[in-house]
């Protein structure tokens, strides 16, 4: 039979009532902690939080809904984001919905079945129609890295325009004449966002002929094929602004096809700095994103929805490096 509350009480000498403070994350005597925690690992005791959640309506799970778990940026933010939600007792559970619009909505309600509090979210569009229903009818949705035109979603972002024209602006004043951008689909929030930054900097420099690569996939092999295709039809560019992470390997390896020297016959600045990838191309310069900062903001933000906080959209700031 499963080991009860009873059974450590029990077991401890200690009240019903003491045990489930501990367990509420209230205030425990030390003494008394030491005594339950001894308890639980010698009776193998294991919390049913699925019955907690129904006396409770609180599952103490947060839902985490990300476009591609092969994404760098997803992933890294969702360990940050679990960091931060396990200090508070919450768990996660992570879907992938390979930037599908149908998968999407079906993430959704698989989540919700599993009865999360509230839900942290990549949108894969910028309506945010998979979550506006849900956000609309009381529960908690944050979404990150892109805005939706929902107003029940809080949206966490980072000041991308400001920062990619900051970015074109330092490759310009470095002696870049002709600068091409490898960028998602400018449907997207983020995308759209980048590529303004990029256009106002080269615009304001007398640069106004802009060459421009839209990937439909924010990959490695996208970031590759427009490289190559930026080239071949444009000899002449003397700097590429790369606006993610595995996009930029992409272009790299293109590069290096082409027999060009990263930082040398090509300036590069990437999106989302990686130590690693610095160290093997140190000419390449970065944007680099709060992700620490992002996965925090987002968690404490849900969290404090979950507690009854209105929506709240906060802009941080990404730097270069």
């Amino acid at each position: 039979m499963a080991v009860t509350i009873k059974d450590l009480a029990k077991e401890t000498g200690l009240t019903a009532a003491t045990i489930s403070a501990y367990f509420n994350g209230a205030n425990v005597r030390p003494y008394n902690k030491e005594k339950i925690e001894r308890a639980i690992d010698r009776l193998g005791y294991v919390r049913n939080d699925y019955a907690r959640g129904l006396r409770t309506h609180r599952s103490m799970t947060i839902g985490v809904l990300i476009p591609e778990l092969s994404n760098l940026f997803s992933t890294t933010i969702v360990s940050e984001m679990e960091e931060d939600l396990r200090k508070k007792g919450y768990g996660i559970i992570v879907c992938d919905c390979r930037s599908d619009a149908a998968r999407e909505k079906e993430s959704v309600r698989f989540l919700m079945s599993k009865m999360a509090d509230g839900l942290i979210v990549i949108p894969v569009s910028s309506d945010g129609s998979a979550f506006t229903e849900l956000a609309a009818s009381g529960t908690p949705v944050v979404a990150i890295d892109r805005i939706t035109d929902s107003k029940h979603i809080s949206h966490i972002v980072i000041n991308n325009r400001e920062a990619s024209k900051e970015a074109v602006t330092s490759m310009i004043n470095e002696g870049c004449k002709s600068i091409a951008i490898v960028c998602g689909e400018t449907d997207v929030y983020t995308a759209a966002e980048r590529f303004a930054g990029y256009a106002e900097a080269m615009e304001e420099a007398g640069l106004g002929e802009k060459i421009v690569a839209e990937v439909g996939h924010f990959s490695i092999d996208g970031g590759y094929r427009a490289t190559k295709k930026l080239i071949g039809e444009n000899p002449d560019i003397d700097g590429l602004f790369v606006t993610n992470y595995e996009m930029t390997v992409g272009a790299i390896i293109a590069l290096k096809e082409l027999g060009k020297e990263v930082g040398g016959d090509i300036a590069i600045m990437g999106f989302d700095n990686v130590e690693i990838l610095k160290a093997v191309y140190p000419g390449i310069k970065t944007v680099s994103q709060p992700i620490s900062e992002i996965g925090r903001t987002a968690a404490e933000t849900l969290l404090a929805a979950i507690e009854g906080a209105p929506v709240s959209d906060k802009v941080l700031k990404a730097k270069m490096d």
